[in-house]
């Protein structure tokens, strides 16, 4: 694809972004307590956070850093991983919403222990224990390293259990979507050899540090792809589990984007 059809794939998509945006807007939302409805705040600031990644992803594709934009969608696809959990059994979903908020105090036991040993026996330790018992924090170094959720493999768990809103989508449908959207973005957020294909040097040649090959960086629609699925997703699971009527115009405008997309290219023969 040449340069010039590439902007144009990226367009597109960045419309779609700015006419959901448009639409959520609209909406006028008003929250309610905190307290007694948790969901509202995550679910408002997850969808913040999923037009903020959108927007950062379709910066580097402009910047042309297609590997980099890549990676950083990942991150998209977990924000609607998450909405779509702890919307997927009502019943549960404030319990859900609580653990989410409550692993923030993972965070902060994590990184008290690490201060309890840098500054034991030193002049801070003892503000330090004061601001912990009053924030009701133990040390813990191990709460952090596991998911709020308590699932293993979240993401693949996620994917695979039934939800409200997934019409008629087989458990094929499911898997080949884990592996699009998750684990081969996640190659790039690891920066396994995939990540760097596009980067390797020439044999003999002098080494100088260069722009990724557009030959072996990931395809620009690839994150295209992943950015209209999975904020349109994070949109709905949100919408769907503040008990709001989700605009016909946000299905259209993301179907009609959806329709108007040039397929992913095939990167080898056989493919």
């Amino acid at each position: 694809m040449t340069r010039l059809n590439e902007i144009g794939e990226i367009r597109k998509v960045q419309a779609y972004v700015r006419g959901a945006q448009a639409e959520v807007n609209k909406l006028e939302i008003l929250p309610r307590v905190a307290y007694r409805c948790p969901f509202d705040i995550v679910a408002l600031a997850t969808i913040s956070k999923g037009f903020a990644l959108s927007r950062a992803c379709i910066k580097l594709l402009n910047s042309q850093l297609p590997d980099e934009a890549y990676g950083l969608s990942r991150s998209l696809v977990e924000c609607a991983a998450n909405l779509r959990f702890l919307t997927a059994n009502p019943i549960v979903q404030d319990q859900r919403t609580r653990d989410f908020a409550r692993y923030a105090l993972a965070n902060k036991a994590y990184w008290l222990h690490y201060a309890l040993e840098v500054f034991a026996g030193k002049a801070q330790e003892p503000e330090i224990r004061r601001y912990a018992k009053q924030q009701g924090i133990a040390p813990d170094d191990k709460l952090a390293r596991r998911h709020w959720s308590g699932e293993a493999g979240f993401v693949w768990a996620v994917t695979n259990i039934e939800h409200p809103l997934d019409g008629p989508v087989t458990p094929k449908h499911k898997k080949v979507s884990y592996a699009a959207d998750y684990y081969q973005t996640s190659t790039y957020v690891h920066c396994s050899s995939p990540a760097i294909d596009a980067y390797c040097p020439e044999e003999g040649a002098s080494f100088r540090v260069s722009p990724s090959s557009t030959k072996l960086a990931q395809p620009s629609e690839s994150t295209l792809f992943v950015i209209l699925i999975n904020l349109h997703n994070l949109i709905a699971y949100a919408l769907f589990g503040m008990n709001l009527e989700r605009p016909a115009r946000l299905n259209t405008l993301f179907q009609k984007t959806l329709n108007k997309m040039k397929p992913i290219p095939r990167r080898h023969r056989g493919q």
